[in-house]
């Protein structure tokens, strides 16, 4: 399955703004203001690529700690089997639910049937959403093959809207307000 087939099939019937996408120290599960503070591709020493996405929380105990994501658009594993599809769908279901929150539209043209290809084009749009707040949802749910490291997964929603500060009203004047002129003061 190509990545542009994944992408259809992952969203098919699917809303990005209201529909689960599921998927250092860590930052304990719950519900976080955070800004998308960087989308990145990096390319680790295996050869491992993906697209990394770094959410610093905005609000509370753990303001200004960061989570960073790693999405992989790979659509086979390591052993060169085909990856399950409920791995590829949900990933692009992620990305996709990022992108809703922020206000990036996400298009079947942002996933190329190569995998590098699509991380620099998902890099590329999401740049000018860097900055923009949402809402991180962090749960942790077991690993069963390895209980000390359970799974993260993260949903996402529309986060906090940042209010203009109003401007002071000065109070109105009144006829029967009292005059005060200079000979009035003692000095």
């Amino acid at each position: 399955m190509g990545l542009q087939d994944a992408f259809n099939k992952a969203t098919k019937d699917w809303n990005a703004k209201t529909d689960s996408a599921n998927q250092s120290d860590l930052i304990p599960a719950g519900t976080y203001q955070v800004m998308l503070d960087k989308v990145d591709h990096p390319v680790y020493k295996s050869g491992w690529d993906c697209l990394r996405f770094s959410m610093q929380v905005i609000k509370g105990k753990y303001a200004s700690r960061k989570e960073q994501l790693r999405i992989s658009l790979a659509t086979k594993t390591t052993k060169g089997k085909p990856m399950p599809d409920f791995v590829v769908s949900r990933n692009i279901r992620t990305i996709s639910k990022i992108a809703a929150m922020v206000g990036l539209q996400v298009t079947p043209k942002m996933f190329p049937d190569n995998e590098t290809d699509a991380y620099e084009k998902l890099m590329a749009a999401f740049q000018p959403y860097e900055g923009k707040t949402l809402e991180m949802i962090i749960t942790v749910s077991p690993n069963k093959k390895d209980p000390d490291n359970p799974y993260r997964n993260y949903d996402f929603g529309p986060g906090i809207k940042v209010e203009e500060p109003q401007a002071k009203e000065e109070p109105l004047a009144t006829d029967d307000a009292p005059t005060v002129e200079d000979s009035d003061l003692p000095f």
